[in-house]
């Protein structure tokens, strides 16, 4: 199998022994990862491998049932969710959770409020909020409730930016889209990463590889590959996963 690398200092998140159990079921299974700063990092697995639990134990949605997180350089393991994304830990959703009968900015500008944005960003809100709307390449002034559903996946985003993240999460940020906003949303994702790091969590393998830095494979709740894009994609063990 490629290579599964330990938490290491310095990484933009690590974690150690992770362990999640449902009742009796343990969902994930103890994880030993670290992702650099500033890298997109494509998360892929069968249905059930763990991919969403493992991101809602990063942000904090989940406690852990064993294990250490640390997001740079700091132990957030029992930290909640608004804590971890004041730190500059974003995260976006499988489904758009947006506020439909307000406008593009007026959902960016509740983005961009917390005092924390402005530190980390060094810009005013409103050219936070600005930022995030050109990004956006959305009409700032419509109702949420009348975008398409490709056009609130990129409000999504948008409003992940307009955190100011050292890190953001995403969780399928390409599902019930179009070939088009694929598209879109990828070029949007790859402009990010000139800021922040990317976690992604995607099925669409033929958009999502090519835009990751590097892979790593979930399977059964624990990490079965890591490294290189085209190495993981060649283990055979991958390749049994997603061939048979």
């Amino acid at each position: 199998m490629s290579d599964v690398s330990n938490a290491a200092s310095g990484a933009a998140i690590a974690v150690k022994g992770l362990k999640k159990a449902f009742g009796s079921i343990e969902v994930i299974r103890g994880i030993d990862i670290s992702f650099p700063h500033r890298e997109r990092h494509l998360i892929i697995g069968p249905n059930g491998a763990g991919k969403t639990t493992f991101f809602n134990l990063l942000n904090g949605q989940y406690a852990p049932s064993a294990g250490r997180i640390e997001f740079l350089d700091a132990d957030v393991t029992h930290m909640p969710v608004r804590q971890r994304a004041l730190l500059g830990l974003g995260r976006t959703f499988q489904i758009a959770s947006l506020f439909q009968d307000l406008s593009v900015r007026d959902n960016l500008s509740i983005a961009a409020g917390a005092p924390e944005v402005a530190a980390r960003s060094g810009r005013s809100g409103e050219e936070t909020v600005d930022s995030a709307l050109r990004f956006s390449g959305l009409d700032g002034d419509r109702a949420v409730r009348h975008l398409s559903y490709g056009e609130q996946r990129r409000l999504e985003i948008a409003m992940g930016l307009a955190t100011a993240p050292k890190l953001l999460l995403l969780d399928e940020p390409m599902a019930g889209l179009t070939q088009i906003e694929r598209g879109l949303v990828a070029e949007r994702i790859v402009e990010l990463s000139a800021s922040t790091g990317i976690l992604l969590i995607e099925h669409d393998l033929e958009v999502a590889l090519k835009l990751a830095d590097r892979l790593t494979v979930l399977h059964l709740g624990q990490v079965v590959a890591h490294g290189a894009v085209d190495a993981v994609m060649d283990d055979p063990f991958v390749r049994k996963i997603y061939l048979g």
